[in-house]
């Protein structure tokens, strides 16, 4: 594997994608996502993206919005995505009302704003990458205290208590 990229960058809508598919690809052990919203070209994309890295071990898990409980879009259809996540592996769990747009990979590099990294971004969204673990942490502690987990496994390292 290549050089890692530097962190600490504020990134657009434009341009953070090929770096975050590139922290995506040299992830060793964990990733997680919040994304509120998620999309089916952005959820086919990272399934394939992902392929080759959890075939190496790295778990992955996505936490979004209920279906269910959407104002706008089909819950049929957000359904369907999730079940193409879950039918490759992943781990995908719903919140009421997810508020935090984020990605931590390895426990230890944080991707952070207002995009939805598994949906639909817009022009004015913005996103900061950092290396910090206790920011990490932090965020895993902020959204694992209220998701619902329904017929999910987590990575036992997770590092995050379970209910």
């Amino acid at each position: 594997m290549g050089k890692k990229q530097t962190t600490n960058a504020i990134f657009n809508s434009n341009d953070y994608y090929d770096i975050f598919e590139q922290d995506l690809v040299e992830a060793e052990h964990e990733i997680v996502i919040s994304s509120p919203d998620i999309s089916h070209n952005k959820v086919e994309r990272f399934i394939n993206i992902m392929k080759a890295r959890q075939e190496k071990g790295v778990k992955v898990t996505i936490i979004t919005e209920n279906p269910d409980n959407k104002l706008t879009g089909n819950p049929v259809y957000l359904l369907e995505l999730i079940q193409q996540l879950r039918g490759v592996g992943m781990n995908v769990g719903f919140m009421d009302n997810v508020n935090e747009h984020y990605a931590v990979i390895d426990k230890s590099l944080v991707w952070h704003g207002g995009m939805n990294l598994l949906g639909k971004a817009d022009v004015w969204d913005n996103l900061i990458r950092v290396k910090d673990a206790g920011a990490a942490a932090e965020l895993l502690e902020i959204s694992f205290s209220s998701v619902k987990m329904d017929e999910v496994e987590f990575c036992e390292d997770m590092g995050v208590a379970q209910e």
